[in-house]
């Protein structure tokens, strides 16, 4: 695991404040989102209050000889006139405004649970494209450096928990706080001294809340990064099936993953039993409010400071702060947990991407390449140490060296995966650090030893470099790879699904499908990574027929890193790296006559 640069632990409302930045392109919609939440929660406020008129006026409403209670009011400007004098209301007054409430609740309610669901799953789906495109432009090193199984958990686990915080920004922490703010605004206009007894045990709630919340967030992060080892587990033993049946591990892959389910488990509850006492305890606290309410209600009923009407009013205002207390309280505790996913995310959004990728000018044309006085290293340690090269249009150069010599280093250069730390890398004259490498990459392809196939069709895995092809020039490609005639032979042809990685051909067929890639590609530049030294000897042969198609071209400048010294005898330059350095430099039986590093490694392989 590397280095992450973003704090170990930043506070849960500076990750809240990022998510929020995020939002920004949505301002509009989180403004009228509001406005409707605000007609939505004070509708349900106000019906609460009708109780308080239809109490007070119980006596005069049920004496019999009194109609003139239930008059209606004959026009509406009569009931708009009584809105703002409660005291006044009649019962015809009370039920017209009943139901229109019920209306504006259900319009508005319909609209808020829409409008801020979109908002949710809006962010939600931002940020995994965010996640998926910062991760496909990160450095090679970063990739190397980190497990695949952690990267997926994030992208996949981390970003779904991120919706419990896009939950609480744009629906509990909007729609609760206006709720109790509507009904606070209630019981202060009903009895203030009353209210403000209620309420004086909410600090200290919220202060037992914040405290046990660093230590839920902790818990919560270290369930996760659990989660993560269990997924990167799982990709490695699906992903290397065969080879754990081959070496009979199933039983210890299988008891690392319960290891990490276990250890999952176990901070998961961790997290989940702290988490039900911030919970529960809102119950406590508003015990103690409601508690309050009762004895304090009643001496003001007795001393007749209150009506039955406001204190009935008064504890359905306190049960709406309770209830909306206690889904506050559950959403701070689904957004603690949140807030250590949105965490993990941000740190891979924190990563540096690689400004050569986007940055510089367009490469018109690769007709050269030099390596002048190139130096490069991954840690401490050079791998190349004064490297120099001139390669023309037209020559097949093939790299050559002990493992760690720097071969395929020198070929990453070229492709601008890494810049050298002193010299420069030209492709027809323009140093590549000049170059944005997107327009690089699009003169050069690259054949490796460890071919890999998408899984989708074959067609598809040819087509990939030149995506626009046709499928004649996809077909053309093929026969020039030596690999048409297999392809027909196949049920569905060019249709026909490879299996992930290509599980489904052999590695001489993958092979050649990625020969033929290249070739559909037609590049200016050619890197062949050690592409034949996996294959059998007949796989090899009919890999070396489709690569002449490739290597000869006279508008074309082709690296072969070769560690089988019998696939480069006929390169117009041998290169021969030794320990980062340029050795020896020639034609296959020059080199072979001086007897020399590259006599050696020859005499070596063929005399094992």
């Amino acid at each position: 695991m590397i280095a992450e640069p973003a704090p170990a632990q930043p506070h849960v409302l500076t990750i809240c404040l990022r998510f929020l930045r995020r939002a920004k392109p949505y301002a509009g919609r989180i403004l009228l989102t509001l406005f409707v939440v605000l007609i939505a929660t004070g509708s349900k406020t106000i019906q609460a209050f009708l109780v308080k008129p239809v109490i007070d006026r119980k006596p005069e409403v049920t004496a019999p000889k009194d109609p003139d209670v239930f008059r209606p009011a004959y026009s509406l400007k009569d009931v708009l006139r009584q809105v703002l004098k409660p005291q006044d209301w009649d019962l015809y007054t009370i039920a017209t405004l009943a139901v229109v409430l019920s209306i504006l609740m259900f319009v508005f309610g319909t609209m808020r649970d829409t409008m801020t669901n979109w908002l949710t799953k809006r962010m939600v789906v931002d940020l995994r494209n965010d996640v998926a495109e910062h991760l496909a432009y990160l450095p090679l090193k970063f990739h190397y450096d980190r497990k695949s199984g952690d990267l997926v958990s994030r992208i996949t686990n981390d970003v779904t928990v991120c919706e419990m915080a896009a939950n609480f920004l744009f629906d509990d922490a909007i729609v609760h706080p206006l709720m109790i703010a509507w009904a606070l605004a209630g019981v202060f206009y009903t009895n203030w001294k009353m209210s403000l007894a209620a309420c004086a045990f909410f600090p200290f709630y919220v202060f037992v809340l914040a405290r046990m919340a660093r230590k839920m967030r902790k818990a919560r992060k270290k369930s996760l990064e659990h989660l993560g080892d269990m997924t990167g587990t799982m990709i490695q033993t699906f992903g290397g099936i065969k080879v754990v049946k081959a070496f009979n591990t199933e039983a210890q892959q299988v008891q690392e993953f319960k290891d990490h389910n276990e250890s999952y488990f176990k901070r998961m509850m961790t997290t989940l039993t702290r988490k039900a006492l911030a919970e529960n305890l809102n119950s406590l606290f508003m015990g103690l409010a409601i508690a309050v309410v009762l004895v304090g209600g009643y001496r003001l009923l007795d001393r007749g400071e209150l009506k039955a009407g406001d204190l009935a009013f008064f504890g359905l205002a306190i049960a709406m702060i309770t209830s909306s207390v206690r889904e506050m309280a559950k959403s701070w505790n689904r957004l603690l947990e949140a807030s250590t996913g949105a965490e993990r995310v941000f740190q891979l959004l924190d990563q540096q991407r690689e400004p050569q990728h986007d940055a510089g000018e367009d490469l018109p044309k690769a007709s050269s390449v030099e390596f002048r006085d190139v130096t490069f290293a991954y840690n401490s340690a050079p791998v190349l140490a004064g490297l120099n090269l001139s390669v023309k249009p037209g020559e097949v150069v093939a790299v050559v060296g002990a493992s760690g010599a720097g071969k395929t280093t020198l070929c990453d250069l070229l492709c601008r995966f890494y810049d050298p730390q002193k010299g420069e890398v030209l492709v027809s004259g323009v140093d590549l650090k000049r170059v944005r490498r997107s327009s690089l990459l699009g003169h050069i392809s690259v054949v490796t030893q460890e071919t890999f196939l998408f899984n989708t069709t074959v067609g598809e895995n040819v087509r990939y470099g030149r995506r626009a092809a046709t499928q004649a020039d996809v077909e053309a490609a093929a026969r020039a790879a030596h690999i048409h005639d297999f392809i027909a032979g196949l049920e569905k042809g060019y249709d026909t699904i490879v299996g992930e990685r290509g599980a489904k051909l052999s590695g001489g067929q993958r092979q050649r499908i990625a020969i033929a890639r290249a070739i559909l590609r037609n590049p200016s530049i050619l890197v062949l990574d050690e592409a034949t030294s996996s294959l059998d000897a007949e796989s090899e042969r009919a890999v070396q027929e489709a690569l002449e198609h490739l290597l000869r071209s006279e508008h074309r400048i082709t690296f072969v890193i070769a560690h089988r010294l019998s696939t480069i005898k006929n390169a117009d330059r041998i290169l021969v790296l030794d320990q980062g350095r340029l050795v020896e430099e020639g034609k296959h039986e020059e080199l072979l006559g001086r007897g020399g590093v590259y006599a050696n490694l020859y005499r070596t392989q063929f005399t094992q």
